[in-house]
């Protein structure tokens, strides 16, 4: 059977001009950067997928708009999380928003690059489930979220000293405190 016989790909699939985008998608960005324009940061593609990168100033603005406006209507927020790029001296976290539209068929990145220190707007209004990945992002990475209705530890216990999931966390040995394996009326 040939490709273009067996090819089951529903219409709003199609790719649009030379983006390599799924066609949703790119009149979804095309919106977006109408609104924002230089403020997205910067732009990338990656085998049909879009990311941006934007001020932590614009972050809750700019994922507010993706969940409301009509070309992007990004209903889930798969995942908030955390990195630590000690490379970037000026601004070594950062924080990446995985988004999903259902009644597109897309998905979208937004990531924001913190300094050491700086806070981030909670997004638990937009979506509540942000709330257990912005703890975590916290209390492994130390990247503070300004609203958060219940900010508090999970995985550690209150003496814990440290970031684990920092690059520069101590591989062995310990920095006070222990592991929570018991989470019962923890969470």
């Amino acid at each position: 059977m040939s490709p273009a016989a067996g090819s089951a790909r529903p219409a709003a699939r199609s790719r649009a001009g030379q983006s390599g985008l799924p066609a949703s998608l790119a009149a979804a960005a095309k919106a977006l950067e109408a609104r924002f324009g230089k403020r997205l940061l910067e732009r990338s593609e990656w085998r049909g997928e879009l990311t941006y990168m934007v001020a932590p100033a614009d972050w809750s603005e700019v994922l507010g708009a993706c969940k409301q406006m009509p070309e992007l209507a990004c209903e889930r927020l798969d995942s908030l999380l955390g990195d630590h790029l000690p490379e970037r001296v000026a601004a070594p976290l950062q924080v990446v928003a995985h988004l999903a539209s259902v009644t597109h068929g897309h998905r979208l990145r937004v990531r924001t690059a913190l300094a050491e220190g700086e806070k981030l707007r909670t997004v638990t209004a937009l979506w509540p489930s942000a709330g257990f990945d912005e703890r975590e992002a916290w209390e492994m990475l130390g990247i503070e979220f300004e609203g958060h209705p219940y900010l508090r530890r999970l995985l550690t216990t209150d003496d814990f000293e440290g970031h684990p999931l920092r690059k520069d966390f101590p591989i062995e040995g310990t920095m006070g405190g222990r592991v929570r394996t018991d989470l019962r009326g923890k969470i």
